[in-house]
């Protein structure tokens, strides 16, 4: 059973809660501690529309020890399939210093990570969680979660009427809520690659399913620079991972959770690093 828990990371030096935007009860950023100048980004872009947030300070996943990668990692058991194209890694390793392996009877027993997991990664996923743990924890019915490479493309305040409209469409059924429109989804065909080797049903994934004007329904995409969770989503993501263990990066893995209602706006409020849509991706959704 993974220990997924004890690697979480406390708040220290918390600011008190206080609804800044309807509808959103806490606001978190994760920021390493050696990126001054992307903290320094994000408080300017919020300060420009009278807001403030929580940093959340990082974890630095190249620091972390083996012992914690045999504690967060997927646990590779019988009879979990070996017979697929993934490689792995059996170490705290990254997809460009390390040799991937393929998965066969000699590997049960040990824990592994898909060969797109870095060490660096399984640091940024610690620190999402440790952030869905504390908005848990705290009570919050919904909370807004950012990586520190976003960019506010519109005034954020107007995200309360989105979820004001996402209530009313859903009968308030929905966990996340993506900020920004349809460039970072897998086109059909692709997501086979992150099978895991104890999962095989894939085909949600592929779900884009319009919503009224303002979103669609997902069922799988790449990137978490900025999401709302509501309690329900929390709960269910938290639950997933502590029973499961890591083994792709955060933003992949979220997509396997049993249950998720993912929905995406249909528009860009909130980008991250990453604008560019391939001819791939634009004809898919031309289709």
């Amino acid at each position: 059973m993974p220990n997924i828990e004890k690697y979480l990371k406390k708040i220290e030096g918390k600011r008190e809660k206080g609804e800044q935007i309807r509808g959103i009860d806490y606001i978190y950023v994760i920021n390493l501690d050696h990126r001054q100048e992307k903290l320094e980004k994000s408080l300017k872009q919020f300060k420009q529309y009278g807001l403030a947030f929580q940093r959340f300070p990082a974890i630095y996943g190249w620091n972390l020890s083996q012992e914690v990668f045999d504690d967060i990692g997927m646990k590779f058991l019988p009879p979990m399939d070996f017979m697929f194209d993934n490689q792995v890694f059996f170490k705290m390793e990254s997809d460009q210093r390390g040799t991937p392996q393929k998965l066969d009877a000699s590997s049960y027993g040990k824990t592994c990570v898909h060969k797109g997991t870095s060490a660096g990664s399984l640091g940024g996923t610690l620190s999402h969680l440790s952030c869905i743990q504390d908005a848990y924890d705290s009570g919050y019915e919904t909370a807004w979660i950012l990586e520190d490479d976003f960019t506010f493309e519109s005034d954020p305040r107007l995200l309360t009427q989105f979820i004001d409209r996402l209530d009313e469409l859903t009968n308030r059924n929905w966990d996340m809520l993506y900020t920004d429109d349809d460039h970072y989804f897998p086109p059909r065909g692709k997501m086979n690659i992150y099978l895991r080797p104890d999962r095989s049903h894939v085909d949600h994934v592929y779900e884009h399913t319009p919503l009224g004007k303002d979103f669609f329904k997902t069922g799988g995409r790449w990137q978490l620079h900025s999401v709302i969770y509501r309690r329900s989503g929390m709960k269910k993501v938290l639950d997933y991972i502590k029973q499961y263990g890591l083994f792709h990066t955060f933003d992949v893995e979220v997509n396997y959770t049993p249950g998720i209602q993912m929905y995406n706006l249909r528009w860009g409020l909130v980008h991250g690093r990453n604008r560019t849509v391939s001819d791939t991706q634009m004809e898919y959704f031309s289709k």
